[in-house]
């Protein structure tokens, strides 16, 4: 699995963030959705389901993944 640029967002003086559209329609986000997002050393993580952050960085950082 390799990574996708998906597009950018501009953080909101209320601190919002709008998900882009391509993202949303390859993930099946939609309205009602909620999203998590997870940090690790600087880099910000957004997953559609909660998941054990150490099994997230494995999975994220693995130079060993299955394609």
């Amino acid at each position: 699995m390799d990574a996708k640029f998906i597009g950018k967002a501009k953080l909101t003086k209320q601190g919002q963030l709008t998900l882009p559209q391509e993202a949303r329609k390859d993930l099946k986000i939609d309205a009602k959705s909620e999203v998590y997002w997870y940090e690790f050393n600087g880099i910000l993580i957004l997953v559609k389901d909660i998941v054990n952050p150490k099994q997230l960085v494995n999975f994220a950082f693995s130079k060993k993944r299955n394609k």
